[in-house]
C-alpha cells in the first residue's frame, strides 16, 4: 500500500465533494444548476475514455495533462461561488465552471483508477474512501462557516485537485503491464460484457437511490451533515468497518458478502422509514450503506480489470459515466417529488415503497445468481490460483521446450503474470541488467521478439501435463 496514493485519490474525493457543495457556503447564490451540469459534462468527457481506451490510456502518461486537468478543477471551482443562472454573465461563468469542473471531475479519478490498478494496489484503493471521510469531517469542523469565511474553505478546495495531482505525478513504476489489458470493447468477450451490465445497472440503481435520499434527509445541508455528531458515529464505524475490509483484503479472500448484507440492509433501513425519521439520522444511515456499497463497487470494478483483463481506462469510464448520469436522474427526481409533496401527503411513503422494491430487485436479479449466490461479488480466490496453476503449467511446457535455466523460468513466469522488469528484480533479488539478460535469453530461446509476443505465446501454449 502506497500511503501518498492513498492520500491523493482521497484528496481528489474531497475536492469534488466539495466542488458540488460550494453553493451552500455562499447563501446569495442559490444556483445549483452547475451541479447538474458538471455531471453532464462529467458524462460527456469520459466517452472517449470507451471509444478510444487506448489512445486516452498513453495520454494519462503525460504529466502535463495531469497537471492541466487539476488546473481546470481549481479554476472552475473558484468560478462557482460567481455563477448563477440569472444574468448573462453570471450563467457564462456557471457553464464554464461545470465544464472545467466536469472534465476534470471525471479524468483525474479515471488517472488516479488507472493508477492503482496498474500498481496492483486494491488495498489502498478500498482505504482511500475512508481517509475521504475522515478529511471532512475534520475540515468540515474547523473551516465550515460563519465561524471562518468561506473564502477560506474555497481556498482549500481549490488546492486540493492540485496537491492530488503532485502526489498522482509521484506515482512508483506500474507493477502490472498495461499490455495485459484489452482496450477495445468490441472484443470483449460476452460473458465480460454481461458482467459489466450488470455492473452498470446495480450501480445505476443503488446510486439512483442515494442520491435521492440525500436530497430527501438533508436538501441543501450536506456539509452540516459532515459536521456533525452523527456523522463522527458513522465515521467510527467506518473506520472500524475498513480495518476488517483491509484485513480481509490483505488475506486475499477478497470476501465481500457481510459489506453485500449490511449494504442492502442499511439501504432498505432508510428506504423503508423515510417519511418518519429524523433527517441527520436517517441521511447517517444512507450514507453508510453508501460507504459500503461504493467499496463493493471498487471491489468489483477493480477485479473485473484484474479478471477479465479489461483496460482501466475503459472499465472506469463506463463505471464514470454512469455515476454521473445517475446522480444527474436523481437530483431531478428528488425535486420533481418535493414539489408534488404538498398537494400528495402519501407521496413519501409511495416512494419509500417503490424504491424498496427496485433495491430488493436490483440485490436479488443483478447481484445475485438463481444458486442465491452473489454473482458479481463472489470470492476469487479460488479461480485465480487455478488461473496461475495453469499458468505455470503453460511455463512448465515453454522451459521444456526452450530448455530454459531454473532462474530463466522463474523470470518468465513473472513475465506470464504481468510483472514488469522492477517488480521482478525485486521478487527475485536480481538487478535490472540480469532481469533483461534473462528476458534477453529467454526472447532467444523461445524465438519471439517482444514482451507482447511472449505473452501471446504463454496464452496459446498447452499446458504442461506432466
Amino acid at each position: 500500500m502506497n500511503a501518498s496514493m492513498v492520500l491523493g485519490l482521497a484528496l481528489c474525493q474531497c475536492w469534488l465533494t466539495l466542488c458540488f457543495f460550494a453553493p451552500q457556503l455562499f447563501p446569495d447564490n442559490q444556483s445549483t444548476s452547475v451541479y447538474e451540469l458538471s455531471l453532464l459534462v462529467t458524462a460527456v468527457s469520459l466517452l472517449p475514455g470507451v471509444v478510444a481506451a487506448r489512445k486516452m490510456d498513453a495520454l494519462l502518461n503525460r504529466k502535463q495533462l495531469i497537471y492541466g486537468f487539476a488546473v481546470c478543477a481549481s479554476l472552475g471551482t473558484l468560478l462557482i461561488p460567481f455563477s448563477s443562472a440569472n444574468g448573462g454573465v453570471a450563467l457564462a461563468i456557471m457553464v464554464l465552471a461545470a465544464v472545467l469542473t466536469g472534465c476534470a471531475g471525471g479524468w483525474l479519478f479515471i488517472a488516479w483508477y488507472r493508477a492503482f490498478c496498474r500498481a496492483d494496489d486494491l488495498a489502498g484503493f478500498v482505504l482511500s474512501v475512508t481517509v475521504q471521510s475522515v478529511i471532512l469531517y475534520v475540515l468540515t469542523n474547523l473551516l465550515l462557516p460563519p465561524a471562518l469565511s468561506p473564502w477560506l474553505m474555497m481556498a482549500v478546495a481549490c488546492l486540493m485537485p492540485l496537491a492530488s495531482a503532485f502526489l498522482l505525478s509521484g506515482c512508483p513504476e506500474p507493477t502490472v503491464e498495461d499490455s495485459l489489458f484489452d482496450y477495445d470493447l468490441p472484443h470483449v468477450q460476452p460473458i465480460q460484457r454481461r458482467a459489466i451490465v450488470q455492473l452498470c445497472a446495480g450501480m445505476f440503481v443503488i446510486s439512483f437511490v442515494d442520491e435521492f435520499m440525500r436530497n430527501q434527509y438533508l436538501g441543501s445541508t450536506d456539509l452540516v451533515y459532515y459536521s456533525g455528531t452523527v456523522n463522527l458515529i458513522v465515521l467510527v464505524l467506518k473506520i472500524v468497518c475498513s480495518a476488517l475490509i483491509l484485513a480481509a483484503i490483505s488475506e486475499r479472500s477478497h470476501n465481500v458478502q457481510l459489506m453485500y448484507k449490511a449494504s442492502f440492509l442499511l439501504t432498505m433501513i432508510a428506504i423503508l422509514f423515510m417519511p418518519y425519521m429524523h433527517s441527520d439520522l436517517g441521511y447517517g444511515i444512507t450514507n453508510f450503506g453508501a460507504f459500503f456499497f461504493k467499496i463493493i463497487v471498487m471491489l468489483v470494478t477493480f477485479n473485473y480489470c484484474r479478471r477479465y483483463r479489461i483496460a482501466p481506462v475503459l472499465l472506469f469510464s463506463i463505471t464514470r459515466i454512469i455515476w454521473s448520469l445517475d446522480l444527474f436522474v436523481g437530483f431531478f427526481f428528488s425535486e420533481w417529488a418535493n414539489s408534488l409533496a404538498a398537494s400528495a401527503p402519501t407521496l413519501p411513503g409511495i416512494l419509500s415503497v417503490v424504491m424498496g422494491v427496485a433495491i430488493v430487485a436490483t440485490y436479488l436479479f443483478v447481484f445475485t445468481s438463481s444458486e442465491g449466490e452473489t454473482a458479481l461479488l463472489k470470492e476469487e480466490g479460488r479461480e485465480e490460483a487455478a488461473s496461475q496453476a495453469e499458468q505455470e503449467a503453460k511455463c512448465s511446457r515453454l522451459t521444456r521446450v526452450g530448455k530454459l535455466s531454473g532462474r530463466e523460468s522463474d523470470v518468465l513466469i513473472l513475465v506470464a503474470r504481468g510483472r514488469s522488469t522492477p517488480r521482478i528484480q525485486d521478487e527475485l533479488g536480481l538487478s535490472s541488467n540480469t532481469v533483461n539478460t534473462h528476458i534477453r535469453h529467454i526472447y532467444q530461446k523461445l524465438g519471439v521478439h517482444s514482451r507482447q509476443e511472449l505473452l501471446d505465446l504463454v496464452e496459446k501454449t498447452a499446458p504442461d501435463e506432466e
